[in-house]
């Protein structure tokens, strides 16, 4: 079946999901397997990509490297180690696959052939390799690792005796570049610096490579943090050694560097802006040599995502970008001119690789009702094939409809969110509803397969996820709008959301709930200082004290960009904005939970909120998981959030869910 859309374009239609006849469950979401890290292979036959999926028994994820052939003939897993394996790369000649695994020393590279057989370890390196690529040649790998500190044994010593105290900001070390021969395993460094070197790219001749270098650096420790800013720069260096050159010179991020096909050209993508946060992304081109970037997509209005692709011919580029709540590719011309849609849809286009003709590409793409899988995408013959069906059991699940609700916010902006109908969902009745406020701020909530919004969906509950002013995906002029003012305009955002979802009759005034997980803590958090509509809130990874917060979290540049200035210099606007100044105003019960591990939000910030909550008498509970950081990611431990999360809101909402 095929159906006509604008200009022409002719897609197969999607397989229509059956429905299913009972709700998912968090072993459900658990179970649904990850396709992601699709490279094709030098003569376009075969992709090799990742799936990743639970392993219930070791209580982790666990991904494992596959190989499909594009014409749809055979598929076949290809690695089977215990603890999983990534980052697939064909070798030029399309013979062997170097991939990442963590077997018996740490994370490192390995090799195998196509045909499968035992696989062999390449590297060795005592903290692991973190990136790497092929030579044009086969012959050699590039990679990176992060520096050991000297003096091994007189550290394990110190360690023993406990005499470990750690200096903080001191003895950093920096991860750099290796190049290492396959056939006699020797290795030479090539870059030295308090810099970081990741994402390194061989030249067509394989006479150099080029880099991002950084400020990150490690510090051994018992948290073993991370220190140094996000800005970065592309340098160059010989393939056989020798000083590096700076490329680029952009005040803000320069990042996936890529070569052109005759080798004179290196696309990347980069920032205009001295800062890493709310930044518009470009895709740029500059001479190997040096000299001064053309920006070439300063006429897009939104922001570049991931690693752009030459076409063959070097005339063309290709990248992807979210617009809205969807994510599409597009393709530019290499000197100049307008970026054009290739794929066009409510769906989310995630990662790719561009087959040699340039008229079509392997794509990793998700809707709202169907997991991500591999589709053939052929934009010049306008057609679509799906490629791999690593989810059949979909079907099984009666899932919620999903639409896009559209409101005008504060100053009459246009306003857009997902909602999420509760299963079985009748004309004319109202649900209970939660509000979700998603993280960043600078994130949004897509067109994707969402298996926890489902969960609450299959029982009882309508889910309205919205986009505020701060999202991006709406052109750089809205993402900056909430810059000043994180709690300001953009909670209106969000209450009027709510009243949009009232007005459409969906949700039940009188059975509201609100979550959320890091700033979408922080916005659970605030939600309930500025009012008591909410019947119940549940927050995550939630910040309560900005002032407190700057000092605590792993990204201070991120307050200090937001609220326009560092705690000493904006108090007023640190204290304006913290739940914490508020705190004696909240009434909402509240499930507050953490990570034990987050160094991105630490604990002591839900710490603070409970015991103040706790102290003023509100109903607060505080549930804690140990070794998790910013995220939870232990299955277990999913399974007991969301159970608890479940619980919460039926006790407080009188069993209002199914």
């Amino acid at each position: 079946m095929k159906k006509r859309i604008a200009l022409l374009w002719l897609l197969f239609a999607w397989p229509a999901m059956a429905a299913g006849n009972r709700p998912m469950t968090i072993e459900d979401a658990l179970a649904i397997k990850i396709v992601g890290a699709p490279q094709l292979s030098p003569d376009g036959a075969w992709v090799a990509y990742t799936i990743s999926e639970w392993d219930r028994e070791k209580n982790t994820r666990v991904s494992h490297i596959y190989l499909t052939a594009t014409d749809g003939s055979r598929t076949f897993r290809l690695t089977n180690g215990e603890k999983g394996e990534s980052a697939p790369q064909w070798s030029p000649d399309g013979k062997k696959i170097a991939f990442a695994a963590e077997r018996d020393k740490g994370n490192q590279i390995w090799i195998i052939g196509t045909d499968g057989g035992e696989a062999e370890r390449l590297t060795s390196e005592e903290a692991g390799v973190s990136g790497f690529e092929w030579s044009p040649d086969g012959t050699r790998i590039a990679y990176v690792t992060r520096d050991v500190p000297k003096g091994k044994e007189e550290r394990e010593k110190k360690k023993k005796d406990k005499f470990d105290a750690v200096v903080v900001d001191r003895d950093l070390l920096y991860s750099h570049l290796w190049v290492i021969e396959l056939a006699s395993k020797s290795k030479k460094r090539l870059t030295e610096g308090s810099f970081s070197v990741s994402s390194p790219q061989w030249s067509p001749d394989g006479r150099w490579i080029a880099f991002v270098s950084s400020k990150q650096a490690y510090q051994e420790s018992r948290y073993k943090d991370i220190s140094g800013d996000q800005l970065s720069d592309i340098r160059i260096v010989a393939a056989d050694g020798g000083e590096t050159r700076l490329l680029t010179q952009n005040p803000g991020i320069d990042a996936n560097p890529r070569w052109s096909p005759d080798g004179r050209e290196i696309a990347f993508t980069g920032s205009t802006q001295p800062q890493a946060w709310a930044v518009k992304m470009e895709l740029m081109v500059v001479p190997w040599q040096g000299g001064q970037a053309r920006v070439l997509t300063g006429d897009f209005p939104e922001s570049v995502g991931g690693a752009p692709r030459w076409s063959r011919d070097g005339k063309s580029l290709y990248f992807s970008a979210g617009t809205g709540v969807s994510s599409h590719l597009y393709s530019v011309p290499a000197a100049g001119g307008a970026a054009r849609p290739l794929t066009r849809g409510e769906r989310v286009h995630g990662q790719f690789d561009v087959f040699a003709d340039g008229g079509k590409a392997v794509v990793g793409i998700e809707t709202a009702n169907a997991p991500g899988d591999l589709w053939i995408v052929d934009w010049a013959g306008g057609r679509e094939r799906q490629l791999t069906f690593a989810n059949p059991q979909v079907k099984e699940f009666a899932l919620g409809e999903t639409e896009i609700l559209r409101w005008k916010g504060p100053d009459n902006l246009d306003v857009e969110g997902i909602l999420l109908k509760p299963v079985g969902c009748q004309p004319g009745r109202k649900y209970p509803m939660i509000l979700q406020i998603h993280g960043g701020p600078y994130g949004r909530f897509s067109w994707n397969f969402n298996s926890r919004a489902q969960i609450f969906a299959g029982n009882g509950y309508a889910v309205l996820m919205p986009n505020p002013r701060g999202s991006t995906g709406y052109g750089i002029r809205f993402t900056l709008a909430n810059v000043g003012d994180w709690g300001g305009k953009d909670y209106q955002d969000w209450m009027a959301g709510v009243d949009a979802a009232i007005a459409k009759g969906i949700a039940d005034p009188d059975k509201l709930v609100v979550m959320g997980g890091s700033y979408g803590g922080f916005g659970t958090f605030w939600t309930i200082t500025q009012t008591d509509r909410f019947k119940a809130a549940i927050g995550h990874a939630g910040i309560s004290d900005w002032y407190s917060f700057f000092g605590q979290s792993d990204i201070p540049g991120l307050m200090q960009y937001g609220f326009m200035g560092h705690p000493w210099t904006a108090a007023e606007t640190y204290r304006k904005f913290s739940p914490m100044t508020y705190v004696t105003r909240v009434k909402t019960p509240i499930m507050i939970t953490h990570g034990e591990e987050d160094r991105r939000v630490p604990i002591a910030q839900a710490e603070e909120f409970y015991r103040a909550l706790v102290e003023l008498g509100v109903e607060a509970v505080f549930v804690r998981y140990p070794r998790e950081g910013h995220g939870i990611q232990e299955p277990n431990h999913q399974i007991d959030l969301v159970q608890r999360q479940l619980e919460w809101f039926a006790r407080h909402l009188q069993g209002a869910g199914r």
